[in-house]
């Protein structure tokens, strides 16, 4: 078995999953200049080795989902708290249980691994962002 790279796969899959099944527009890897309005962002951090053995390879992986409002005179928290709340009862169904999955790979976990929250404010509107990354660790089949 040779190796081949999740990355792309997951990042792929996560914009599938979402795309269409929230309640604002989804974008993989960049914005469109012309988007407006509240959104999300999902895009790549990186991929690590988790463990050297003789027999499978074990990856972790983390992709990065930047949820972006917008307001026009006070940013409010609770509706980018509330589109999380949409991804994750989407991604992750269970402690063991995942709303996405990866031909020759397996997931065997997602976790949160930071999360912040960031308020801009441009001077015509305000923007408040929270920037989630999640880590997946999967071997390949």
């Amino acid at each position: 078995m040779a190796y081949k790279n999740s990355l792309y796969q997951i990042k792929t899959e996560w914009y599938q999953t979402l795309n269409g099944a929230i309640s604002v527009p989804v974008y993989k890897d960049s914005v469109p200049l012309s988007a407006s309005g509240n959104y999300v962002l999902i895009r790549s951090e990186g991929s690590t080795d988790r463990e050297l053995n003789n027999s499978a390879f074990f990856r972790t992986s983390v992709i990065i989902v930047d949820i972006l409002t917008k307001f026009a005179t006070t940013g409010n928290s609770k509706t980018a708290y509330d589109i999380a709340q949409e991804i994750d009862d989407l991604i992750i169904l269970s402690p063991n249980s995942f709303g996405i999955t990866l031909a020759d790979f397996q997931i065997t976990q997602i976790t949160v691994q930071s999360e912040d929250e960031l308020y801009e404010d441009d001077g015509s509107e305000k923007i408040f962002r929270v920037i989630k990354r999640y880590e997946h660790f999967i071997n390949q089949n």
